[in-house]
């Protein structure tokens, strides 16, 4: 599995944790044995996922400054 594959299995990965509570529980009980029990690696995953929710941040940021300058 080629890079971009593994991104995309964990941006979606994340997303299903982001809107399920309970999967949410699950990963956070124990983060190793979620992932594992899932075929990732937990350190190569937990660093993309780092990557993914900053870039998030990022973005809201940017969104946020844009419009906190439309508003008078």
């Amino acid at each position: 599995m080629n890079k971009k594959e593994i991104l995309g299995q964990i941006t979606e990965l994340y997303e299903k944790l982001e809107r399920d509570k309970e999967l949410y529980k699950e990963f956070i009980s124990n983060e190793d044995k979620f992932l594992q029990s899932r075929g990732f690696n937990p350190l190569e995953v937990k660093e993309i996922l780092k990557n993914i929710t900053k870039d998030r941040m990022g973005t809201l940021k940017d969104v946020l400054e844009e419009q906190s300058k439309k508003i008078p």
